[in-house]
């Protein structure tokens, strides 16, 4: 194979010589360009004795003998300018908690916007008060906790400087906000077991506050922070001093929950009910300072939201996105493979290597249970380091498998990384044992230019040659300017049966460039990307074109955060072998060009009613294809919103014509910040189902859950066939 070395040679190399210039540079020049400075910010954080009440009245006399953080200034609208309204943040602490609180002063409080009280609420559409804390005071990780005026909840844990952020990480705090005829103010207490630091000398964390004025879509921060950067790049926070002889504690988490089933497969309106009973218990314990166990034993899930239900008209695979929590704690640290670029908005990945929903889930998502496993997350000195051994149950003809996964990753200049992975499924009573190993860098110099590597081989019985994969990856986001290159080789055998890989025996090359334009005096339009082009080329393994997608784009922000976007597609698509579109449609071998013109857009969110359009029509291999996807979004108060969202899809080939339709309602209704229902229906006219999600979800204490969830599955055929269950469960924390 000695293209596929040369091309991971020439790109791997040119890495590690500019990395190493870079470390050689002095500290304050890089190639011409001077290094940013830490910034000079800094908040004390005074003890107190003072019994504290959360209740966002901060009437405690110790909140009067803090010094405040102040002086917000904008990342948005207009960067570098100071917040057009006032923001005091104080820090205390006692044995147990830090505390903050915050006066968020508003020139017009009866403009104040809030539509949410759910658990990690939309931080787009509300008046947002937020902060994290960098622990470690590394600049790449920090814990983040944000809330809104009616005191919901969002937090997430900020990895490798923003380059990941596990939203889905929850920790024990407590929060509670009130509006006021001066504007609002928040009170927050974060127990120090929830958090991770070292407990040795007098510590320095990194800390920055956010504050967001929605209706005047402002977005200021205590330590400055420039334009399209955001809280989670934790390297531009300030500096919290004066903890002195604070701990964790014992850094013990247990959690017992019990499970009750009902359920009935019926057809024709006959069938027995079936019940269920079971559970299971999770624990986390704090072996060191930056060193966490996890461990689970007869884990479920039943709580999960289902999945969102899409369209496929691609020759490949869907990728449906983790929801697990077991999962997707700390997941950040096992990413491999395909790095989400800076610019643009996300997409779907070419290559994962790992890829958490291939264990307890089928290829169709059907549950495969879990007997238990164990997890080991942190960090040792400049190491960041992941274990996780997961064993799964028999079920029917699928016999019981143990995956294992090990993670290395090694810090090196102040904002860069490199790394291994090993990753290994067996089974007792499956020849298909199966093994993935791969080395990853990922670097970032001069504010703006990241750099992404990776070589990677899996090992099954049987196959020895031609399973091997590698990715090269730059992209640079200013300013002004996005611009992104990639190069990913897939080899025909890579077969990544614990990772996600859309299309094997394939050449991929990347580029995308374009130029954003800021009005500085306009009070419409807020940024405007002049022009973008994606240009995509893949061939086969012997270089042969099979894939070519052109993709110029135009695109307004509007001061209001509505959007709008026109966009064409020009396709090519070589089929070596017919493209079954559906059971009965199928395209024949040959060469297809084609080509589509996109509108799309969304108005303010911010608003009770608020939408957004997809609409796209052109030519679809040998025939045409009109597209539509229509949402919409009612919120009448912060209790309750409804939205829609519906996909139409009409193709025209020769000989046939057929459609596809999606409808998906979801309903939310908040009694409290501990309180949810919430709703889920969809349509699929191709599967003819109807299928719902109800959920009742009780928070009887911090991270403590009881949850109501009925689910549905209807055909709409003559069959009536219909499958239902109803499932109890309850959790309780034991926090030591």
């Amino acid at each position: 194979m000695p293209w596929f070395t040369a091309r991971v040679l020439r790109f791997s190399l040119p890495l590690f010589v500019i990395s190493v210039s870079h470390a050689q540079q002095t500290s304050t020049s890089l190639v011409g360009q001077p290094q940013r400075q830490v910034p000079n910010k800094g908040v004390i954080a005074i003890p107190t004795a003072e019994r504290i009440e959360v209740d966002g009245e901060l009437n405690e006399g110790i909140w009067q003998n803090a010094l405040p953080a102040t002086d917000f200034v904008q990342t948005e609208p207009y960067p570098g300018k100071p917040a057009t309204e006032r923001t005091e943040v104080r820090v205390v602490y006692d044995a147990d908690n830090l505390y903050v609180g915050a006066f968020c002063f508003d020139s017009e409080p009866h403009k104040i916007t809030v539509f949410d009280l759910r658990r990690d609420f939309e931080g787009e559409e509300t008046d947002v008060f937020g902060l994290i804390l960098d622990t470690f005071r590394d600049k790449r990780n920090g814990f983040a906790f944000l809330t809104n005026p009616k005191g919901a909840r969002r937090e997430f844990q900020a990895i490798d400087d923003g380059r990941d952020v596990n939203v889905n990480w929850e920790g024990v705090w407590f929060v509670r906000a009130k509006v006021y005829d001066y504007g609002w103010a928040v009170e927050i207490a974060i127990p120090f077991k929830t958090l991770r630091f070292s407990e040795t000398g007098t510590p320095v964390w990194g800390v920055n506050f956010l504050r967001k004025v929605r209706r005047k879509n402002e977005t200021a921060y205590w330590a400055p922070i420039p334009l399209r950067n955001q809280l989670q790049h934790v390297s531009y926070a300030g500096e919290l001093r004066g903890l002195e002889g604070i701990k964790q504690g014992r850094n013990l988490k247990i959690k017992p929950f019990a499970v009750a089933e009902i359920s009935q497969l019926s057809l024709n309106q006959q069938g027995s009910a079936t019940t269920h009973f079971d559970g299971g218990i999770d624990l986390k314990y704090g072996i060191t300072p930056g060193l966490t166990l996890d461990g689970t034993y007869n884990t479920d899930f039943s709580q999960v939201e289902v999945d969102e239900q899409q369209i496929n008209l691609t020759r490949f695979p869907l990728f449906f996105p983790e929801k697990r929590e077991f999962f997707l704690e700390n997941a950040g640290l096992f990413q491999f493979g395909e790095v989400p670029k800076v610019s643009g908005p996300p997409r779907d990945p070419e290559l994962m290597l790992f890829f958490s929903r291939r264990i307890g889930l089928s290829d169709d998502g059907e549950v495969v249970p879990i007997r238990g496993g164990s997890r080991l997350t942190g960090r040792v000195g400049n190491y960041g380091l992941g274990l996780l051994n997961i064993q799964t149950k028999e079920m029917g003809e699928t016999p019981a498998h143990n995956f294992t996964v090990a993670r290395l990753k090694r810090q090196i200049f102040s904002r860069s990384n490199i790394g291994a992975i090993f990753i290994n499924r067996y089974s007792n009573f499956s020849p298909n044992e199966h093994r993935a190993f791969g080395v990853d860098g990922n670097f970032r110099f001069f504010e703006n230019l990241r750099l992404n590597s990776f070589v990677a081989r899996i090992q099954t019985p049987g196959v020895t040659r031609n399973n091997l994969a590698g990715k090269m990856a730059v992209d640079w986001t200013d300013r002004r300017i996005d611009f992104y290159a990639s190069y990913l080789d897939v080899q025909e055998n890579f077969k990544a049966d614990v990772g996600y890989v859309r299309r094997t025996g394939m050449r991929l090359s990347q580029l995308e460039w374009g130029y954003h334009y800021r009005p500085q005096k306009n009070r419409i339009f807020r940024d405007i990307i002049v022009f973008k082009g994606v240009l995509e080329y893949t061939t086969d393994q012997h270089n042969k074109p099979v894939t070519k997608l052109f993709r110029p784009i135009f695109r307004i922000w509007f001061h209001n955060g509505a959007v709008f976007e026109v966009t064409a597609r020009k396709n090519f698509e070589r089929l070596d072998e017919p493209f079954r579109l559906r059971p009965n449609v199928v395209i024949p071998v040959g060469d297809y060009d084609f080509s589509e013109v996109l509108v799309m857009g969304n108005t303010d969110k911010s608003r009770m009613v608020s939408g957004d359009l997809r609409f796209s029509n052109g030519n679809f291999y040998h025939g045409k294809k009109t597209s539509l996807n229509l949402a919409g979004t009612f919120r009448p108060n912060y209790k309750f919103s409804a939205a829609i969202r519906y996909e139409r899809n009409a193709i025209d080939l020769p000989g046939t014509s057929f459609s596809s339709n999606l409808l998906g309602i979801r309903l939310n209704y908040g009694f409290s910040t501990r309180l949810f229902l919430n709703a889920f229906i969809q349509y699929s006219s191709e599967k003819k189902r109807v299928s719902s999600n109800i959920r009742l979800n009780f928070i009887h204490r911090p991270m403590s859950d009881f949850f109501i969830v009925y689910n549905e599955q209807r055909d709409v055929t003559f069959s009536g066939a219909v499958d239902k269950g109803l499932t109890f469960k309850y959790t309780h924390l034991l926090d030591f």
